[in-house]
C-alpha cells in the first residue's frame, strides 16, 4: 500500500512549498467551513491555481470542509461543493449531513472522514466503507497495533505523524465554546488547552501550570514501524505554522520514506533535525500512537515554540552579548535568549568573531541586543535563514515518463507518456537528408521540458534515413505536445463511482417523547472500543439501532444530517451542542423528533490523558486516586469537575438552558 506524504497548506505559497519539498498531497481550506478559520486560507481563485500546480506535478489536493454546518448555511455549502467537485481530488468532512449530501449528489466524488469524527473502532470503519467513504482519518488516540488490524478492512486510512496534538479526543472538545463561544467544531477554537489551570484535590491546589498542553507529535524515530504497517496516508499537522516549518518537516519525512521504499536504512542527520527544530519545536512525543502516556504526553511549563538550543551567554556589555555557540548560527537567523523567567527575541543583523564581522559561525561571537542578558542565559535558534532561502530549492516532485520521436520524410511523430497520460501528435513536414549525424543534439532539443516538472527515463529516437530536423521545427513540435500535456496534467482528476446504500428519507413523524432523561452512565468502554459515553445515547454510527436516541456528539446541525441518521433510527435526534435554539427550531420543519439539551453537566472534554496521574508522578494508569478524592480544575474563578472513570478523563461544566418551545424534546442529563 502506498505511504502518501500529506502536508498542510494554509495559503497558496504553502501549497507550492509543500509540493516542491516532496509532499504527495496537500490539504487546504477555503475561506469558509474549514477547521482553521483564523488563518488566511485560500480563495476560490487560489484553490483553482493551487489545484493546477499540484496536478501539474501529478500530486493531489484535498479541501477541508470539516466543520458543523447550520441549516441556513447549507445552500452556500452546496454551491461550494459543486465548485470543489470540478477542481480537487477529495473533500474532508466532519458533518454527516455534508457526507450524506455529497454521496447522494456526487457519487464519484471521494470523501474523507475527518479526525473530528473520532473514528476508533473497527465496526465504524466497516460501516463507513459500506457508505462509500474513500478514506478515514483515524483519531490520534488509536495505537499502532489497532491500525494494523484496521488496515485489513480495505478502506484508506490516514494517520497523523507530526505536529500539534489536541488534548481532547478530536471533535469532543467544547471547552473553547463553553468559555467564550468559539467552537473548535465550527473552526474557531481559542486553544484553552494551552492556558494555565490549577488542579484541586479535595479543594486544595496540588499542581498548577499548562496542565492540558500536549507535547507535539514527532514519530521520526519510529517512522519505520508505521511504514511497515502500510497506511495510505501519513499526515503532517500545521496549516497555521511557518513556511520554514513546512519545508523542513516535509523534506525530512520525504527523505526517510524514500530511503525505506528503496530498502535502505533510514538515517536522520543532525542537520535535518536542526532545520526542523529551529523552524518550530515544542517538546515532542511519539504519542498515543506508540502508547506513550502521563509525563511523556503533556508539558505544563511551556506552550510556545522553543527553538533549537545553540549556545550560552558568556558576558554582556554595552548592548552586546558574548555567546559561546555549540551549533552554527547565520546572519538573519532568529534567536531567543532565555535568562531565567525573562526572555527576549531578535533577528541577527550583525555578528562578530575575533573582531571581524562574519556571516556564519559556530564559535564565540558577539551579538547586538536590546535587553541585558546575564552569563549563563540560554540561546535558542527560532528561525533559520538558510531554510528560508531554500523553500523551493528541493524540487522533489517530478513526473517521470517516456518520449518517443519518429522522424521520416513527410511523417513525424512525437509521443510523450507521463503517468499514463499520453499525448501523441503527428506532423507532415518535408525534410532533407542531413549532411552530418546530429542525433545527440536533436534528442537534446526534443527533451527540453519548457520548465515543466517532468523528465524522461526512456527516450526512443528513430530517424529514418538520417534526415535533417531544423531547430524551429523541433521547437514547434515540442511546444505543441508539452502544451497539451500541461493542460492534461493540470486538469487530471481520478473519479470512480461508489455505491451508497442510504437514501433521502421522507420522515417527519411525531415526537416519540416530550421529555427525555438520560443517566450519565460511565466511560469504561472507551478504553477498548469507545462505546457510548452516556446511556441511552448512541455515540458511534455502528451502535445505532432503529430505536436509538442520538448523542449530541454526533453533531447534528442541519436537516441533511437528520436525514442521514433517519436511515438508521427513528429515535430522538439530539441536536449538537453548537446548534443554537433558533437553528434547532428550524430543524423541526423537517423532523418532529428533535431533542434539545436543557439541563445537563456538559462534558467539555474527553481525554485519554489523566492530569491526576501526571501530577502525582505515576508512570502508568490505574493509580486509584480518583476513587479516594474529588478532583477539579480551576481557571480563575471558574471550576470544572473532573470525572475519572477510570483513566479516561472528562472535564465537566454545568449548564441550564430553557427552550420554552414545545416543538422540541427537552433532554436532561442527570
Amino acid at each position: 500500500m502506498v505511504n502518501e506524504l500529506l502536508a498542510p497548506a494554509g495559503n497558496l505559497e504553502a501549497v507550492k512549498v509543500a509540493i516542491d519539498n516532496g509532499a504527495d498531497a496537500v490539504y487546504c481550506a477555503g475561506k469558509k467551513f474549514g477547521a482553521r478559520a483564523f488563518i488566511n486560507n485560500l480563495s476560490d481563485e487560489e484553490i483553482v491555481e493551487a489545484a493546477r500546480y499540484v496536478h501539474l506535478h501529478s500530486k493531489k489536493i484535498y479541501i477541508t470542509l470539516n466543520t458543523l454546518i447550520f441549516e441556513d448555511e447549507f445552500e452556500e455549502v452546496k454551491a461550494y461543493i459543486d465548485f470543489l467537485y470540478h477542481h480537487v481530488d477529495a473533500i474532508l468532512v466532519q458533518d454527516f449531513g455534508v457526507l450524506h449530501y455529497i454521496r447522494l449528489t456526487y457519487p464519484d466524488f471521494p470523501v474523507h472522514i475527518s479526525t473530528q469524527c473520532s473514528v476508533h473502532n473497527i465496526d465504524d470503519i466497516k460501516l463507513l466503507k459500506e457508505l462509500g467513504v474513500s478514506r478515514i482519518v483515524l483519531a490520534r488516540e488509536v495505537p499502532i497495533q489497532n491500525i494494523k488490524e484496521y488496515n485489513k478492512q480495505g478502506v484508506e486510512l490516514e494517520v497523523f505523524i507530526h505536529g500539534a496534538l489536541c488534548f481532547s479526543y478530536s471533535g469532543m472538545c467544547y471547552l473553547s465554546y463553553y468559555k467564550g463561544g468559539r467552537s473548535g467544531n465550527r473552526g474557531s477554537c481559542a486553544q484553552p488547552c494551552r492556558q494555565n489551570y490549577e488542579l484541586l484535590e479535595d479543594g486544595e491546589v496540588i499542581k498548577s501550570g499548562a496542565l492540558l498542553s500536549m507535547k507535539d507529535l514527532n514519530i521520526i524515530t519510529k517512522l519505520k514501524y508505521l511504514l511497515d504497517v502500510g497506511v495510505s496516508s501519513l499526515k503532517i499537522e500545521g496549516r497555521a505554522k511557518s513556511l520554514e516549518y513546512l519545508a523542513s518537516a516535509v523534506r525530512i519525512y520525504r527523505q526517510l520514506i524514500d530511503q525505506h521504499n528503496r530498502g535502505e536504512e533510514m538515517k536522520v542527520s543532525s542537520e535535518m533535525l536542526d532545520d526542523l527544530y529551529s523552524s518550530y519545536s515544542r517538546e515532542t512525543t511519539t504519542g498515543y500512537l506508540f502508547d506513550e502516556h502521563n509525563k511523556e504526553i503533556t508539558r505544563d511549563n511551556s506552550v510556545k515554540h522553543q527553538g533549537l538550543f545553540v549556545g550560552k551567554v558568556l558576558d554582556y556589555k554595552n548592548n552586546q552579548v558574548k555567546v559561546k555557540l555549540y551549533k552554527e548560527l547565520d546572519l538573519l537567523d532568529g534567536i531567543r535568549i532565555v535568562d531565567g523567567k525573562f526572555e527576549t527575541g531578535l533577528t541577527i543583523t550583525r555578528m562578530f568573531e575575533n573582531g571581524n564581522m562574519v556571516k556564519s559561525s559556530n564559535g564565540i561571537v558577539y551579538l547586538d541586543v536590546k535587553d541585558r542578558a546575564n552569563p549563563g542565559a540560554l540561546v535558542f535558534k527560532t528561525s533559520s535563514n538558510k531554510v528560508s532561502k531554500s523553500l523551493h530549492a528541493y524540487k522533489a516532485n517530478k513526473n517521470i515518463g517516456s518520449i518517443k520521436i519518429h522522424i521520416e520524410n513527410k511523417h513525424q511523430l512525437l509521443e510523450v507518456d507521463i503517468n499514463k497520460i499520453v499525448i501523441k501528435e503527428e506532423f507532415d513536414y518535408e525534410l532533407e537528408p542531413a549532411k552530418t549525424v546530429n542525433t545527440e543534439s536533436v534528442i537534446s532539443q526534443f527533451t527540453k521540458t519548457n520548465n515543466l516538472p517532468i523528465s524522461y527515463d526512456n527516450i526512443d529516437y528513430e530517424n529514418v534515413d538520417n534526415l535533417y530536423v531544423p531547430i524551429p521545427l523541433i521547437n514547434e513540435m515540442r511546444r505543441l505536445v508539452l502544451s497539451k500535456l500541461q493542460e492534461a496534467l493540470e486538469t487530471q482528476l481520478e473519479r470512480h463511482m461508489l455505491d451508497y446504500p442510504f437514501k433521502y428519507v421522507d420522515f417527519v413523524g411525531e415526537r416519540s417523547i416530550n421529555k427525555l432523561e438520560v443517566d450519565e452512565g460511565n466511560l469504561n468502554g472507551i478504553i477498548h472500543n469507545f462505546s457510548a459515553f452516556t446511556k441511552p445515547f448512541a455515540f458511534h454510527l455502528s451502535e445505532i439501532d432503529e430505536n436509538s436516541n442520538l448523542s449530541p456528539y454526533l453533531g447534528v446541525c442541519n436537516h441533511f444530517a437528520i436525514n442521514f441518521f433517519r436511515n438508521l433510527t427513528r429515535g430522538v435526534v439530539v441536536a449538537s451542542y453548537e446548534s443554537t435554539l433558533e437553528n434547532t427550531l428550524e430543524l423541526t420543519r423537517f423532523d418532529k423528533n428533535i431533542g434539545y439539551l436543557v439541563d445537563f453537566k456538559e462534558p467539555l472534554m474527553i481525554s485519554k490523558h489523566c492530569v491526576v496521574a501526571k501530577a502525582k508522578g505515576f508512570e502508568s494508569k490505574n493509580c486509584g486516586s480518583c476513587s479516594k478524592h474529588k478532583y477539579q480544575l480551576r481557571d480563575g474563578n471558574k471550576i470544572y469537575d473532573l470525572k475519572l472513570n477510570p483513566c479516561i478523563m472528562k472535564i465537566e461544566g454545568k449548564r441550564i438552558v430553557r427552550s420554552g418551545d414545545d416543538r422540541l424534546v427537552e433532554v436532561t442529563i442527570k
